[in-house]
This record gives structure tokens, sequence and C-alpha cells, in this order.
């Protein structure tokens, strides 16, 4: 007759379970372990390029398709509505000469007539691409600056059509930064009724609660810079 496991041998188990599954990675990649008195990810990739040259950047957006695109001066980029609402540009990067680990990237959109800026801040990773570059995981929007345009409570230019500068700046834990400005147009890339809703909350001079066509409000109030 086979006898119930023991309380002891269940929490035994348990234990090894726990540990297949916390050492399993499902990218199956080593880049990152685990700290066990802290438990925040220590990252273990090596430099990427050349470690006596200046960090060097490369700019691309994520769009409505879900693909990433190259931005070029005086190019088009993609409004998009985020997770949290309201609408943001993903900005990303792709570089060279950094250390990867623990990069800071800033992503800003600035208003030529007013100077008035929308920017955000993220700290993350870099995935190396294998051709000598670390860049933004592709599809992963934490890795991406979440640039909160709209809701244009700040403008009274439509966000949408207008020509902005867009200000992309990498620093890694070195403290060497590298910086790229490039002019910029957005549009309200997503169809049907996002673009319908884009077209309102992005408008300038939209007013917090307006009603937008047939999506109502447009969504939750994105974050502001």
């Amino acid at each position: 007759m086979t006898r119930p496991l023991s309380w002891r041998a269940l929490a035994i188990v348990a234990t090894l379970a726990a540990s297949i599954l916390a050492c399993s990675d499902d990218e199956g990649t080593t880049s990152t372990t685990t700290s066990s008195s802290t438990g925040a990810p220590t990252c273990t990739l090596p430099f990427i390029g050349d470690q006596t040259k200046s960090p060097e950047l490369e700019l691309f957006y994520y769009g409505a398709d879900q693909m990433d695109h190259p931005l070029t001066e005086g190019g088009g980029i993609d409004i998009i509505e985020p997770p949290q609402g309201g609408r943001v540009l993903f900005v990303g990067v792709r570089a060279t000469n950094v250390d990867p680990c623990g990069v800071t990237l800033t992503g800003a959109l600035r208003d030529p007539a007013t100077t008035l800026v929308r920017f955000d801040t993220r700290n993350f990773n870099l995935k190396d691409d294998g051709a000598g570059y670390g860049r933004s995981a592709e599809g992963d929007i934490a890795s991406y600056a979440n640039i909160p345009v709209c809701h244009n409570t700040w403008l009274e230019t439509d966000i949408y059509g207008s020509t902005f500068s867009l200000e992309v700046t990498l620093k890694d834990k070195r403290g060497l930064e590298s910086m790229k400005t490039i002019s910029v147009v957005p549009a309200c890339a997503e169809p049907g009724d996002k673009q319908v809703q884009c077209e309102c909350i992005c408008k300038g001079g939209y007013t917090l609660g307006e009603a937008c066509g047939a999506g109502g409000g447009g969504g939750g109030v994105g974050g502001g810079g």
C-alpha cells in the first residue's frame, strides 16, 4: 500500500519545482540572473562595440502595424494607444559602443513654435542583436520611450500632421551619452474608431471630457512630461 507524502516531503518537492521554474528562460537566453538578496535582475551582457569610441545611435518607432520602422528626417511616426490610455509615440533605439546594462533612454517631442515638450524616460537592458549593436527589444514597449502626446491639452496645434522636433538621448552606466534630434510628423495611423478618437483627443486645444464621436471620450488620461 502506498503511503501519502508527508508535509515535509511535499515541501521538498515544491521547493525543487520552484527552483526548476526559476532557472528556465522563455527566450532561451542567459542575459540576466536574479540577485538572491534583492530579487532585482542583474545584467550579464558584455560591452557592445568599441569602448574607445563614442556611442552611436539609430532611431526607430513602433508602428500601428506592430512593426518597427526607421525614423528619418522629416518622416512620419505613428501615434499609438498604449495600455495606460491616451496616445503616445513609441521610440526605440539601436546603439553601439555602449554598455548595454541599465541604459537610460529619454525621448522628447518638442513643439518648435512654443518650445513646449512632452517626454518619457526608461531604464532597461539593451538586447544584443548579434550585429554589433544593442537595441530596444522588438515589440517590448517597456524598452521604448513612451512619449505621451495626447490628450492634447498642451498645444493649440494639432499633434497629427504637424512638424515637431524629436530629441532622443541614450546614456549608459559609464555616464556616456549619445543624442539625436530629428524633425518628425506624427500621424493617427490606427484604423477605425481608434483613428476617430485619436484625431479628436490629439487636435489642438482638446478639452478633457470632450466627446469623441463613436468612441466616446477617447479613453483614459495619458501621462505628461
